[in-house]
């Protein structure tokens, strides 16, 4: 069967923690890239048009987001995906944002 950009796969994300004021930890479950136990995401600025993978809502360019972290040559295979900053409970996005 072949995926259209209408259809979506099986996705699972949840919050599982707010570690700071601009870092969160979430469960990611995917089969296309994989499972993350406690993966940390940061808060960015959203550089283009996306869906919130969390809420569904859409993300203009310039909203508050969490993206996952990437460390040193270490890029998460879900590095483009983003979580809307007010579609997490308890997280006020800093005005510099």
């Amino acid at each position: 069967m072949q995926t259209t950009n209408h259809e979506r796969l099986p996705l699972h994300v949840s919050v599982v923690e707010k570690l700071s004021s601009t870092t969160i930890s979430i469960r990611w479950s995917d089969p296309c890239s994989g499972h993350y136990a406690s993966q940390i995401w940061g808060v960015a600025v959203a550089r283009a048009d996306s869906i919130c993978v969390l809420s569904g809502k859409p993300i203009r360019m310039g909203d508050a987001v969490f993206r996952p972290r990437a460390y040193g040559a270490q890029t998460p295979i879900n590095r483009h995906r983003m979580i809307l900053a007010s579609a997490v409970t308890g997280f006020a996005p800093e005005p510099s944002l």
